[in-house]
């Protein structure tokens, strides 16, 4: 069991558990925009519709294209993780998140900005549910072929990369991993086909990290996992921009990345405990400071609404 532990995943996980039931949403209403997604019609006409499914995963959808992003559901406990204990994705529960956050019976894919398992984890198990082509790091693609994805289902991808996803225009953009407790989780690259199905936290490397435009029905949709102040979004004049702000590199850099990107509505992404499980209801990681991302917005009167959203919530775009 020890030779699996590590000092630095401790503490992460320890930080990442300390959320109390205060320290949810509800003192953030006059943020909080959408509604609950099995409320909502389908997307007619040029809407498009953003579902959050927590972490750093949403569904885009429109009246003919849907767009799955960095899906995780299975939610691995703290315990299993810094102990690096065998762990499987739950095709229940991704079936269960499908019908709350009405993803159709068949998607057009999913896009993944890197390779952990709090992004990727669950994707093999919703693509075989799901359908769609998956986007990401040859990294995330050799791990998703290794968990049972059909190869024709797969395009690694880098920065510079285009593609059709539906009726979507996607850009694939370049990005950074923010750094936790001073070093970056899970690091490395694969670079060929693996031997057997990755079966461990640790066995889901970082690989190349990736941002993604989506252009569809007129709508540009900026989205990231977060990054470091030295490295900002490639691309400006977007209507949403998903920012994540999970840690203190990716808070630092939260206003240059804002003000660059020059958007209509900012999402602060990736705030949430992703060790409790879903049904737990939203609950903020103590690395987590909405407070301090609230008060650098409004302090630096950066551009467009600051927003949040919580579980199986759907904002549509018109």
């Amino acid at each position: 069991m020890f030779r699996f532990f590590s000092p630095s995943l401790l503490v992460l996980g320890l930080a990442l558990s300390l959320s109390s039931c205060s320290n949810r949403l509800a003192p953030y209403e006059d943020l909080l925009v959408g509604q609950p997604a099995g409320e909502v019609p389908r997307p007619i006409g040029k809407e498009v519709q953003i579902t959050y499914l927590g972490t750093n995963g949403y569904v885009v959808k429109s009246k003919d294209s849907t767009i799955v992003i960095d899906p995780y559901l299975s939610r691995i406990p703290m315990r299993e993780v810094v102990l690096n204990a065998p762990v499987e994705s739950s095709p229940s529960i991704v079936r269960e998140v499908a019908q709350l956050a009405a993803i159709p019976k068949s998607i057009d894919g999913f896009l993944i900005t890197h390779g952990h398992f709090d992004h990727l984890f669950d994707v093999p198990a919703m693509q075989r549910q799901l359908g769609g082509v998956i986007i990401g790091s040859k990294t995330a693609t050799l791990l998703s072929e290794a968990s049972g994805v059909s190869r024709r289902s797969l395009l690694p991808s880098a920065p510079g990369k285009i593609y059709r996803v539906g009726k979507a225009k996607v850009r694939v953009l370049e990005a950074a991993h923010d750094r936790v407790l001073g070093r970056i989780p899970y690091p490395g690259l694969i670079e060929g086909p693996l031997p057997a199905a990755p079966a461990r936290p640790k066995d889901w490397r970082i690989g190349v990290p990736l941002a993604f435009l989506i252009e569809i029905e007129g709508q540009r949709i900026y989205v990231e996992s977060g990054g470091i102040p030295d490295l900002l979004p490639p691309v400006s004049g977007v209507d949403v921009a998903i920012v994540g702000v999970a840690v203190k590199d990716s808070q630092k850099r939260y206003a240059g990345a804002v003000r660059q990107l020059n958007p209509e509505i900012v999402i602060a992404s990736h705030q949430d405990n992703f060790f409790l499980p879903l049904s737990k209801g939203f609950q903020f990681s103590t690395l987590s400071d909405f407070p301090r991302v609230i008060a650098t917005h409004e302090a630096e009167a950066l551009p467009g609404k600051l927003v949040a959203m919580d579980y199986f919530h759907t904002l549509t775009l018109k």
